[in-house]
């Protein structure tokens, strides 16, 4: 994908947020767009924030709060 496309991407993704997911603007009109880009965006995100230790990796904070965390998991199942 080229900057070009990304920023073209970029754009219809805020529009589509700013005009109908936020704002519900009166006739707007256009499809819903694709979020697999925007999904991978974030994953390579992490994925950086992690390879340069800005956040922990997400293994590593589950394992740190597993204990604390777990009643509150359970609590969310289904019985």
């Amino acid at each position: 994908m080229t900057h070009e496309d990304y920023a073209k991407y970029r754009q219809t993704m805020k529009d589509f947020r700013d005009e109908f997911s936020a704002h519900r603007e009166c006739g707007y009109n256009e499809p819903v767009p694709y979020f697999d880009i925007a999904h991978n965006v974030a994953l390579h995100y992490v994925s950086w924030l992690e390879k340069y230790n800005t956040i922990p990796s997400l293994e590593m904070t589950v394992e740190e709060y597993q204990e604390e965390l777990q009643p509150m998991i359970e609590s969310f199942k289904v019985k």
